[in-house]
């Protein structure tokens, strides 16, 4: 009777890249759950049969050697880029936000793969596995050639009735059709797996299945409202058009977005009315800019204005443009393309800069670069900013330097003091700055311009800390002349300046950082903002000269910037269009990109689905936990109708209320 043996050659390829999705697992997951781990596995034999079972029809075993080669070759480095990234950039890599990130890797190449943690490399050694499979052991090839097809399809099928197992609240089908957790999909079935679900997402994703709890108006306590003023809205106008739509995502997008509760002026309200406005967003920018000694100007600002001590700037997709985008609309961005180009050139009606230029300001912006990474010159005008000057346009006065590395804040500053100079009336002017962006450890002109001062406060800080504060040294510099400048134009008391930071200083280790950097603000730093979470502690600063100080302890972020400046300027607004809240209202709960959250309650690891609690002997129960949790899907899934319908550029005339 003739003996069958197993085809073992897809063990080649199986053993290289099973170590690699477990080496993976260990590194950013610190485990691998048992169910994830039954995922990977069958995903894997599935894989490699079936490329073992094209690879073996050739007679050449050369063939087979090569084509595994590059299969292994490209795992191996795209699983290396994705861990440099999700350490860099707090994400995982998509295919979706290619645009921005493979801009940025491109220009800093070197930079971005000489900061790769050592344990990282472990992700290389699959090749030389691979190449040593290949070259010691000889697997079993002698049996019927179906069996390997057979076994690729056996796996696959094995794999669909456990692809739910273990997945928790939100289901695992869900997250792969709707491809709307990365964090989830890569731990729950694998990183190579993931790879194939990035390329497919390009031209399919299953529209979110929505079903939202509308919130009972009788679960929160109306605020107290203050005496001779009350927020009301006329929804006559907004209820007609919303029973005479027959979209059922507009229906359900103003279903929602009218059951929320009015929030009802407070203390702050109309602090700043008729006062104008200076918007920065800060490229890079920290609590380790503001130095007593080397950055007084923006210690005078943080240490006399109005700050927010739980302030927290989440990391998106393409970090510095949704960061900005969010700031503008409060609106969550999608998780896998660049959001702000990707809806660039529609009307968002309820955007900061169009509350401001509705009530007659004139609105106007400037950055000291080009439209390299995010498309201004398209998306800004559709957000109520009138007028946009990039580098290009600043270059035309011949007296402006280009020099080497991002260009000088100060220099922006002074252009901008030139346009509102040219005001007549009432303004709001954006600026987006640069001169903090890394690298911090190559030789740039405003890296080392102000070195020498540095050397002389702080002389045993290492080089790359040197370089950063050089940079904010300019744009604390840039701050001085604003300063001054409205000053003496007599404004400076009927003038706010606010700025807020795009993201942390990316290749600065909060861990490594010099105590006496930060000192100053410790009491700003705890919990440890070495940690996951801390590291998106952020500045949020608001000042007028004529104000006094304030702290505000509520717990916000970049989405809470919207309700909070109309609610200080008493602008013509809806609260309830925004997915932020005025931090002066209330506390907010934080939305990372992965669906974690935390709030003053403790925080929720979306992937794990563990809550750890602020205060083990006060935690909450498990429905509050339900129920944040519920409003966070809300959250992120309404934004996405509302982006996917161009809702706000449908509902111009509900969007700024009489």
């Amino acid at each position: 009777m003739k003996k069958y043996k197993l085809d073992l050659r897809f063990l080649y390829l199986f053993i290289p890249l099973l170590y690699l999705e477990i080496v993976f697992h260990l590194i950013q997951f610190k485990s691998f759950e048992i169910f994830s781990f039954l995922r990977v596995l069958f995903f894997v034999s599935f894989f490699s049969f079936l490329v073992s079972f094209i690879c073996t029809r050739f007679k050449s075993r050369k063939v087979y050697f090569v084509i595994g080669l590059i299969i292994v070759f490209w795992f191996s480095f795209y699983t290396f880029v994705e861990l440099i990234f999700k350490n860099f950039m707090g994400d995982f890599y998509s295919f979706g936000t290619v645009s921005d990130g493979a801009a940025r890797i491109a220009q800093y190449a070197l930079i971005f793969l000489s900061n790769a943690k050592p344990v990282f490399y472990l992700c290389l050694l699959t090749i030389v596995i691979y190449i040593l499979l290949f070259r010691f052991v000889k697997f079993n090839g002698k049996g019927p050639f179906q069996l390997p097809l057979i076994l690729c399809i056996l796996s696959f099928l094995l794999m669909i009735p456990i692809f739910n197992l273990g997945s928790g609240l939100t289901p695992l089908s869900t997250v792969y059709d709707t491809f709307s957790n990365k964090d989830i999909l890569i731990d729950k079935t694998g990183i190579e797996h993931f790879f194939f679900r990035d390329i497919s997402a390009l031209v399919y994703k299953a529209p979110e299945q929505i079903v939202i709890d509308i919130p009972d108006e009788t679960d929160e306590p109306e605020p107290a409202e203050i005496p001779a003023k009350k927020r009301t809205i006329n929804d006559t106008e907004w209820k007609k058009i919303a029973e005479s739509e027959e979209n059922s995502n507009m229906q359900m997008i103003d279903k929602y977005l009218m059951s929320k509760q009015i929030t009802q002026p407070n203390e702050m309200t109309g602090l700043f009315e008729g006062y104008n406005f200076i918007y920065f967003m800060v490229e890079a920018g920290d609590y380790m800019m503001i130095d007593k000694e080397l950055t007084p100007t923006l210690y005078k600002m943080y240490n006399e204005g109005l700050t927010f001590y739980n302030h927290y700037t989440p990391v998106y997709s393409c970090a510095t443009g949704e960061s900005e985008f969010v700031s503008y609309t409060s609106i969550f961005p999608y998780v896998n393309v660049c959001t702000p180009n990707y809806v660039a050139g529609i009307e968002f009606y309820e955007a900061l800069p169009y509350l401001f230029k509705n009530k007659g300001y004139k609105t106007f912006g400037l950055h000291n670069w080009r439209d390299e990474f995010y498309e201004r010159k398209t998306i800004l005008p559709a957000l109520g900013v009138d007028e946009f000057y990039d580098i290009d346009d600043i270059w035309e006065d011949k007296s402006i330097v280009h020099t080497n590395g991002w260009q000088s804040d100060t220099m922006l500053i002074e252009q901008a003091i030139k346009h509102i100079e040219e005001s007549k009336g009432k303004f709001f002017c954006d600026i987006i700055t640069s001169v903090m962006h890394f690298p911090y450890d190559e030789s740039s002109y405003w890296g080392d311009y102000y070195l020498d001062e540095i050397n002389e406060v702080h002389p045993d800080w290492r080089i790359d800390y040197k370089r950063y504060m050089s940079k904010c040294m300019d744009f604390d510099n840039g701050m001085k002349v604003l300063l001054d400048y409205l000053e003496e134009k007599g404004i400076a008391d009927n003038t706010v300046i606010c700025f807020y930071c795009d993201h942390r200083p990316y290749w600065i280790s909060y861990k490594e950082t010099p105590y006496d950097l930060i000192m100053e603000y410790s009491r700003w730093l705890n919990p440890d903002r070495s940690g996951e979470y801390g590291q998106y502690r952020s500045p949020f600063v608001i000042y007028n000269p004529a104000t006094q100080k304030n702290v505000n302890y509520n717990y916000c972020s970049t989405l809470d910037h919207v309700p909070t400046i109309a609610n200080l300027f008493d602008l013509n607004y809806d609260p309830r269009l925004y997915m932020g809240i005025d931090a002066y209202s209330g506390s907010n709960t934080i939305i990372f990109p992965s669906g974690n959250w935390l709030n003053e309650t403790g925080v929720y690891d979306a992937t794990t689905e563990k809550f750890t609690p602020a205060d083990p002997n006060n935690a909450p129960d498990q429905s509050q936990i339900m129920k944040t949790n519920t409003y966070v899907q809300n959250t992120i899934k309404i934004s996405y109708l509302i982006f996917d319908e161009d809702y706000f550029a449908k509902r111009r005339s509900i969007c700024n209320p009489k």
